[in-house]
């Protein structure tokens, strides 16, 4: 099978994560594949297979004005198509709601089936401008529609009415576990001359994340739990306001914010316990990769996906969505018992079985062999692109 993904960039986040991680085990399975991104490839950061072949158009630019951002769309529909037609895929797979509607629009007319992978929850994060308009339609013309959890699946079912495929992430590491690394905060090596534990989150720094939230919950903690210290993995717009929060309530030595990390698994398994502060999500990544490294978690019930992930008091625990003093509960609760957090991170570690990449491809290739059955085309030539 020959599979072209299309995605803006391998730039740092989760769903540039899965992808590449999906396309390497689809190209170590001997599929040919073509990773398609709108921007360059200076910005990559999870590295691909070597038979992979990586097509970067560098259109990921500012535009000026209405007319401007209309005028580079069209730029960017017109390169990508022919970027498409040049690989001659059987089936075309693409991540993210807007490459998703550039990726409709590029393959009208070439007979190829196309799927699409939403990766957020679109009730907190609609399409805006023209793509609003267009984002039924087109969306409704897709091969497959694809969600990463069951919650986000019933809002795209309502919104599309037609049928949306579920698919979980993969428990995948990339980059492995040596010391090479393109990031500083890669390096870090948690501090434990003192006794120290560490409470880990990681994630853009961007205001659905909850970062504040989660650094007030803490300074409610911190007295009280003089050993036990924050680090934050991740970079993004808030920043500034996370820091002047950290001084404001005097944790500068308390709570870490190193940057962005490539290869997260490292600081996981040195780390004693996760939490996730998000007020809404797409799918967590980073707390199914934690609860697959064996950490005891808490997070906030938000949508969409941590429950989907975490039975409550099974295999880590759910607090409040977005309260703070319950999230402050809970987190104390499990730093002042080792045995709790160890007959959770016990139970939490069996959800790597459930998340394995080979599970998680097996239904990507189903949905795949699907889309092409309907359209007719697998078993002949690679889809006739050429002659369009």
């Amino acid at each position: 099978m020959k599979v072209a993904f299309v995605i803006s960039s391998l730039g740092g986040g989760g769903a540039e994560r899965v992808l590449s991680a999906l396309a390497n085990a689809w190209a170590s399975d001997h599929a040919v594949i073509t990773v398609i991104t709108l921007g360059n490839r200076e910005r990559d950061v999870y590295a691909l297979h070597p038979d992979i072949a990586r097509v970067d158009l560098d259109l990921v630019r500012p535009s000026s004005g209405a007319l401007g951002a209309v005028l580079r769309n069209v730029e960017r529909i017109r390169k990508l198509r022919a970027a498409v037609k040049a690989c001659r895929p059987d089936v075309v797979i693409s991540f993210m709601t807007t490459t998703n509607l550039l990726t409709l629009l590029a393959t009208r007319g070439l007979g190829l089936p196309v799927i699409v992978s939403e990766r957020t929850f679109l009730k907190r994060q609609p399409p805006r401008g023209m793509w609003r308009l267009l984002f039924r339609p087109l969306y409704r013309r897709a091969s497959a529609v694809v969600s990463q959890t069951r919650r986000g699946a019933e809002d795209l079912q309502a919104q599309l009415d037609r049928s949306v495929a579920v698919i979980h992430n993969p428990v995948a590491p990339i980059g492995g576990d040596d010391d090479s690394s393109r990031n500083i905060a890669d390096s870090v090596q948690l501090p434990r001359e003192r006794g120290e534990q560490w409470l880990l989150a990681v994630g853009r720094l961007s205001i659905e994340k909850g970062y504040d939230l989660l650094i007030d919950a803490f300074s409610q903690l911190a007295s009280s739990h003089p050993l036990w210290n924050l680090i934050i993995l991740g970079e993004g717009p808030e920043r500034s306001s996370l820091s002047a929060q950290i001084s404001k309530l005097g944790l500068q030595q308390r709570v870490l914010m190193p940057g962005f990390v490539e290869n997260p698994y490292r600081l996981m398994k040195q780390a004693d316990m996760y939490v996730l502060s998000s007020r809404y999500e797409g799918m967590p990544n980073a707390l199914l990769e934690a609860m697959a490294t064996g950490l005891p978690s808490v997070s906030f019930d938000c949508e969409t996906g941590p429950a989907e992930l975490i039975q409550d008091g099974v295999n880590g625990r759910l607090v409040e969505s977005g309260s703070v003093s319950a999230l402050a509960a809970s987190l104390g609760e499990l730093m002042v018992s080792p045995e709790l957090r160890g007959l959770l991170a016990h139970r939490a570690s069996r959800i790597r079985e459930e998340h394995a990449i080979d599970l998680i491809l097996q239904s990507w290739k189903s949905l795949a062999l699907k889309a092409l059955a309907r359209h007719g085309a697998y078993g002949s030539e690679p889809s006739g692109v050429g002659e369009h």
